[in-house]
Protein backbone atom coordinates (compact mmCIF):
# COMPACT_ATOMS: atom_id res chain seq x y z
CA UNK A 1 0.00 0.00 0.00
CA UNK A 2 1.16 3.41 -0.96
CA UNK A 3 1.01 6.58 0.65
CA UNK A 4 -2.45 7.79 1.76
CA UNK A 5 -3.79 4.35 -0.08
CA UNK A 6 -6.84 3.06 2.17
CA UNK A 7 -9.03 -0.31 2.74
CA UNK A 8 -12.27 0.68 4.00
CA UNK A 9 -14.91 -2.12 6.10
CA UNK A 10 -16.59 -5.24 5.26
CA UNK A 11 -14.27 -5.88 2.17
CA UNK A 12 -13.98 -9.85 1.85
CA UNK A 13 -10.05 -10.37 0.77
CA UNK A 14 -8.98 -13.78 0.22
CA UNK A 15 -7.09 -16.79 -1.51
CA UNK A 16 -6.83 -20.53 -0.99
CA UNK A 17 -3.84 -21.80 0.78
CA UNK A 18 -1.43 -24.37 -1.40
CA UNK A 19 -2.04 -26.68 -2.94
CA UNK A 20 -5.11 -25.00 -4.31
CA UNK A 21 -3.09 -22.02 -5.56
CA UNK A 22 0.54 -21.22 -6.29
CA UNK A 23 3.28 -18.88 -6.39
CA UNK A 24 3.00 -15.54 -4.93
CA UNK A 25 -0.07 -13.31 -5.35
CA UNK A 26 0.10 -9.41 -4.15
CA UNK A 27 -2.57 -6.70 -3.86
CA UNK A 28 -0.72 -3.41 -4.66
CA UNK A 29 -2.99 0.02 -4.06
CA UNK A 30 -0.98 3.16 -5.60
CA UNK A 31 -1.10 6.17 -3.81
CA UNK A 32 -4.16 7.63 -2.74
CA UNK A 33 -5.78 4.60 -4.12
CA UNK A 34 -8.90 3.23 -2.14
CA UNK A 35 -11.00 0.51 -1.49
CA UNK A 36 -14.34 1.57 0.03
CA UNK A 37 -16.83 -1.15 1.69
CA UNK A 38 -18.29 -4.54 1.12
CA UNK A 39 -16.28 -5.68 -1.95
CA UNK A 40 -14.75 -8.87 -2.73
CA UNK A 41 -11.19 -9.53 -3.89
CA UNK A 42 -10.06 -12.97 -5.03
CA UNK A 43 -5.88 -13.08 -4.78
CA UNK A 44 -5.64 -16.23 -6.72
CA UNK A 45 -3.11 -14.32 -8.52
CA UNK A 46 -2.14 -10.89 -8.08
CA UNK A 47 -4.34 -7.45 -8.12
CA UNK A 48 -2.65 -4.22 -9.01
CA UNK A 49 -4.88 -1.17 -8.51
CA UNK A 50 -2.53 2.69 -9.60
CA UNK A 51 -2.37 5.62 -8.36
CA UNK A 52 -5.52 7.93 -7.99
CA UNK A 53 -8.18 4.96 -8.63
CA UNK A 54 -11.04 3.73 -6.23
CA UNK A 55 -13.30 0.84 -6.26
CA UNK A 56 -16.25 2.98 -5.22
CA UNK A 57 -19.64 2.17 -3.55
CA UNK A 58 -20.29 -0.80 -2.54
CA UNK A 59 -20.50 -4.94 -3.73
CA UNK A 60 -17.65 -4.65 -6.35
CA UNK A 61 -15.89 -8.14 -7.27
CA UNK A 62 -12.56 -8.88 -8.15
CA UNK A 63 -12.18 -12.22 -9.74
CA UNK A 64 -8.03 -13.85 -10.38
CA UNK A 65 -9.61 -17.12 -11.16
CA UNK A 66 -12.39 -19.01 -12.92
CA UNK A 67 -13.18 -22.54 -13.91
CA UNK A 68 -14.07 -24.05 -17.44
CA UNK A 69 -16.14 -27.21 -17.55
CA UNK A 70 -15.63 -29.82 -20.45
CA UNK A 71 -19.21 -30.86 -22.38
CA UNK A 72 -19.92 -33.81 -20.77
CA UNK A 73 -19.14 -35.40 -17.64
CA UNK A 74 -16.89 -34.20 -14.63
CA UNK A 75 -14.03 -32.58 -16.30
CA UNK A 76 -13.37 -29.07 -15.57
CA UNK A 77 -10.03 -26.90 -15.15
CA UNK A 78 -9.20 -23.63 -13.68
CA UNK A 79 -8.37 -20.82 -15.55
CA UNK A 80 -5.69 -18.19 -13.53
CA UNK A 81 -5.07 -14.59 -14.60
CA UNK A 82 -4.16 -11.53 -12.70
CA UNK A 83 -6.07 -7.84 -12.80
CA UNK A 84 -4.00 -4.53 -13.65
CA UNK A 85 -5.91 -1.42 -12.65
CA UNK A 86 -4.51 1.85 -14.27
CA UNK A 87 -4.15 5.61 -12.80
CA UNK A 88 -7.16 7.81 -11.97
CA UNK A 89 -9.33 4.92 -12.93
CA UNK A 90 -12.94 5.32 -10.98
CA UNK A 91 -15.17 1.75 -10.44
CA UNK A 92 -19.16 2.26 -9.49
CA UNK A 93 -21.03 -0.10 -7.39
CA UNK A 94 -21.56 -3.60 -8.23
CA UNK A 95 -19.19 -4.32 -10.99
CA UNK A 96 -17.55 -7.48 -11.67
CA UNK A 97 -13.89 -7.85 -12.99
CA UNK A 98 -13.16 -11.42 -14.57
CA UNK A 99 -9.45 -12.54 -14.65
CA UNK A 100 -6.64 -11.67 -16.98
CA UNK A 101 -7.87 -7.70 -18.11
CA UNK A 102 -6.54 -4.46 -17.49
CA UNK A 103 -7.84 -1.06 -17.47
CA UNK A 104 -6.17 1.31 -18.98
CA UNK A 105 -5.46 5.11 -17.06
CA UNK A 106 -8.34 7.72 -16.66
CA UNK A 107 -10.97 5.83 -17.34
CA UNK A 108 -14.92 5.41 -15.29
CA UNK A 109 -16.85 2.30 -15.04
CA UNK A 110 -19.89 2.51 -14.57
CA UNK A 111 -22.14 0.82 -11.63
CA UNK A 112 -23.24 -2.84 -12.70
CA UNK A 113 -20.61 -3.45 -14.89
CA UNK A 114 -18.91 -6.56 -16.24
CA UNK A 115 -15.59 -5.98 -16.84
CA UNK A 116 -14.14 -9.38 -18.51
CA UNK A 117 -12.02 -7.82 -21.67
CA UNK A 118 -9.18 -5.41 -21.16
CA UNK A 119 -10.36 -1.58 -21.73
CA UNK A 120 -7.53 0.27 -22.62
CA UNK A 121 -8.77 3.84 -24.10
CA UNK A 122 -9.23 6.39 -21.91
CA UNK A 123 -13.20 7.30 -21.35
CA UNK A 124 -16.14 6.05 -19.85
CA UNK A 125 -17.25 2.53 -19.98
CA UNK A 126 -20.61 1.20 -18.95
CA UNK A 127 -22.48 -2.39 -19.02
CA UNK A 128 -23.32 -4.42 -21.98
CA UNK A 129 -25.83 -6.28 -23.09
CA UNK A 130 -25.54 -10.15 -22.20
CA UNK A 131 -25.05 -12.03 -25.79
CA UNK A 132 -23.88 -15.58 -26.92
CA UNK A 133 -20.38 -16.21 -27.53
CA UNK A 134 -19.61 -19.88 -28.66
CA UNK A 135 -17.08 -21.86 -26.61
CA UNK A 136 -15.39 -25.20 -25.39
CA UNK A 137 -13.28 -26.74 -23.47
CA UNK A 138 -10.70 -27.86 -26.23
CA UNK A 139 -10.63 -24.46 -27.76
CA UNK A 140 -10.00 -22.69 -24.47
CA UNK A 141 -7.44 -24.42 -23.32
CA UNK A 142 -5.49 -24.19 -26.55
CA UNK A 143 -5.66 -20.55 -26.16
CA UNK A 144 -3.89 -20.89 -22.23
CA UNK A 145 -1.04 -22.03 -20.71
CA UNK A 146 -0.77 -24.92 -18.73
CA UNK A 147 0.45 -24.31 -15.07
CA UNK A 148 2.89 -26.99 -14.15
CA UNK A 149 3.33 -27.11 -10.33
CA UNK A 150 3.90 -30.11 -8.38
CA UNK A 151 1.29 -31.19 -5.86
CA UNK A 152 -1.70 -29.12 -7.09
CA UNK A 153 -4.56 -30.81 -6.56
CA UNK A 154 -6.33 -29.47 -9.92
CA UNK A 155 -5.52 -28.81 -13.21
CA UNK A 156 -4.55 -25.53 -13.77
CA UNK A 157 -3.85 -23.06 -16.79
CA UNK A 158 -3.74 -19.41 -17.17
CA UNK A 159 -4.31 -16.48 -19.02
CA UNK A 160 -2.19 -13.66 -19.79
CA UNK A 161 -3.60 -10.34 -19.50
CA UNK A 162 -5.38 -9.55 -22.91
CA UNK A 163 -4.01 -6.42 -24.64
Amino acid sequence: MKSKSEIGNRNLIKRSPTPITYGISLLYLGAMTKITASHVIDCTRSIRIGNYSIIAGLSSQLWTHGYFHEANGPGRFRVDGEIIIGNNVYVGSKCVFNLGVKVADSITIGSNSSVSKSLLHKGMYVSQPLRYLESDANTAREKLIKVEVENLIEQVYEKKIDL
